[in-house]
């Protein structure tokens, strides 16, 4: 009969982390209110809200002593954008579909389609600025 590894234990509980996961060494910090303050103010405005022990401890094990931004900030924002340029989206292609078809029937006046197609490229070019942004940002934090 073979032998059966055991990975349930009726007493339940957390199963026991691996020796490279387990964290040994605890430190232990004292700071002044204003040392505080000024880094509450940095963890804040790196996007770390609340979550001083992570903060602390980037900003201790990176090299340049520097943390880079929280990106779940910057996704959670892109997140609650993406609904939005959707819709905006669907109502251009509503408006482009219209004025296709009173352009087509001769319905419309040429300066009215040269405006249009003015402010379409406009728009064509700020969102392509917009994801300019977006990757000069994101590759500015993985530095």
């Amino acid at each position: 009969m073979e032998e059966e590894i055991k990975t349930w234990s009726a007493k339940g509980g957390r199963p026991k982390k691996e020796a490279k996961e387990r964290k040994d060494w605890r430190l232990n910090l004292c700071f002044t209110e204003d040392e505080y303050k000024a880094l509450a103010a940095e963890m804040e405005q790196a996007g770390y809200q609340d979550k001083l022990g992570i903060y602390a401890k980037t900003k201790l094990l990176t090299k340049q002593g520097t943390v880079p931004h929280n990106p779940k900030v910057l996704f959670a924002a892109l997140n609650k954008l993406s609904p939005e340029l959707k819709k905006v989206g669907a109502n251009i292609n509503q408006i482009a579909r219209y004025v296709n078809y009173l352009d087509k029937n001769n319905m419309v006046d040429p300066k009215f389609m040269i405006e249009y197609n003015e402010h379409f490229k406009r728009m064509a070019e700020v969102q392509h600025e917009y994801a300019l942004a977006i990757k000069a940002y994101l590759r500015s934090i993985t530095k």
